[in-house]
């Protein structure tokens, strides 16, 4: 009975502590980019709705951006609030060992990771693109865009191609001005179709008024001229330029896996896109992994400043997302595996987390 009123106490207090610093960061954030951006504001002459619309819709993405350093930061605080109080040491006399008073902490750290995952998974993308319709439409004044029939655009297709689309009409499945360039893996162009018009028709996309040019290793230039060809390499549909884009930072895990999959019967290239669909997976868990760190470190010094512990902090932090994103450059370069690459930070921290929690200094 007393531990389970220890593990309520424990853990209401740090789930507590984790609300009031993430709604402090979240206002810190807004703040800042408000300021920054106040004379757009009255230039755009914003109404107060549309401001609290923009970052509503935004909400999301502050969130997962700011919750690992408010765990880290509230694991820090509480276990020095436990400590000057003497608690620490009251649970550890009444035969509760320290790894043991850590277990609520790392629940909700557990709770948090999944909560992160859900965002990003399905509220994330989706409020930044409406995030993105608030600014275009409702601050900058412009006609929202219309995926069915648009001008000017670059589209980069399953299999690796680059295209520039002069208009594309989702009506007629027809395209024109289009180029279409085929680079390796130097970024050197091996190819490039340049057709005056392009459109759909029996599962393949046809083109008129075509010239094709192959680039070859020693600049030798082979140009064929065709006046009516069909389109290899390119298994979009009209479906797929009309439907909005979505990086594959956007996509949930699902959209991402079948993404992945329709690039590889492509041909193309998915290091990249492996690495991100593994860090929807991992990145979550360094909620968890925060706990696992800051909660045994602060029992090293346990009754230091909220200074230190805030410096300490935001050091830990640093660090953590530097090794996510050099195991995700490492990644999309094919020096390291898409799983290793995007659990790095994970690991080590993890196995630093572990260390401290089983050899921890209480005095």
């Amino acid at each position: 009975m007393l531990v389970r009123k220890l593990d309520m106490y424990i853990g209401s207090r740090f789930a507590g502590m984790i609300a009031s610093t993430v709604g402090a960061f979240v206002v810190i954030f807004v703040c800042v980019d408000a300021f920054e951006h106040f004379s757009r504001w009255v230039d755009k002459d914003v109404g107060l709705p549309t401001f609290a619309r923009y970052y509503f819709y935004g909400l999301p993405y502050i969130v997962t951006l700011v919750m690992p350093v408010a765990i880290l930061l509230s694991s820090l605080f509480l276990v020095h609030s436990l400590a000057r109080r003497s608690e620490l040491t009251a649970m550890t006399c009444a035969g509760i060992s320290v790894p043991r008073t850590f277990l609520p902490m790392i629940v909700t750290g557990f709770a948090a990771s999944l909560l992160v995952m859900f965002l990003g998974d399905s509220i994330v993308s989706e409020g930044q693109y409406r995030q993105s319709v608030v600014k275009r439409v409702e601050i900058d004044r412009r006609d929202p865009v219309d995926f069915t029939r648009r001008s000017m655009f670059s589209y980069h297709t399953l299999g690796g191609l680059f295209m520039e689309i002069g208009y594309f009409d989702g009506s007629t499945a027809t395209m024109t001005d289009v180029t279409i360039l085929d680079l390796d893996d130097s970024s050197r162009v091996v190819s490039r179709l340049d057709a005056g018009r392009m459109w759909y028709d029996g599962g393949v996309w046809r083109a008129s008024d075509a010239t094709r040019r192959d680039f070859g290793p020693g600049g030798e230039v082979v140009v064929e001229q065709a006046g009516n060809l069909i389109i290899e390499g390119l298994p979009e549909t009209p479906e797929d330029f009309t439907s909005r884009p979505k990086a594959p930072q956007e996509m949930s895990f699902l959209e991402l896996l079948e993404y992945i999959r329709r690039v590889e019967s492509a041909g193309g290239d998915t290091r990249g896109d492996r690495v991100e669909l593994w860090l929807k997976l991992f990145f979550p868990l360094s909620n968890l992994i925060m706990v696992m760190v800051g909660a045994p470190l602060a029992t090293r010094n346990p009754r230091s400043g909220k200074t230190a512990g805030f410096g300490l902090a935001i050091l830990l932090a640093f660090v953590f997302f530097s090794l996510v994103r050099f195991g995700q450059t490492l990644g999309h370069k094919g020096a390291l595996e898409p799983i290793l690459a995007a659990s790095l930070a994970d690991v080590f921290f993890i196995a630093v987390g572990l260390f401290l929690l089983f050899r921890p200094q209480t005095s």
